[in-house]
């Protein structure tokens, strides 16, 4: 939930600085973001495995 605040407040001030003038460069993805999304496709991946390979035992 603050993390969406944190965005909110983050593209308002973006466009507040634009509308003065003031234009903030758009950086692409950093390594870490995009090192979390690779871990995170990787644990969902071995969840959906784990639970339709174990649902078969029941």
């Amino acid at each position: 939930m603050v993390f969406f605040y944190w965005l909110i407040k983050q593209k308002l001030r973006n466009r507040k600085l634009a509308q003065q003038g003031i234009v903030i460069e758009q950086k692409g993805l950093r390594p870490i973001t995009l090192m979390s999304i690779v871990m995170l496709v990787m644990y969902g991946g071995y969840l959906i495995y784990f639970v339709f390979s174990d649902a078969s035992a029941f």
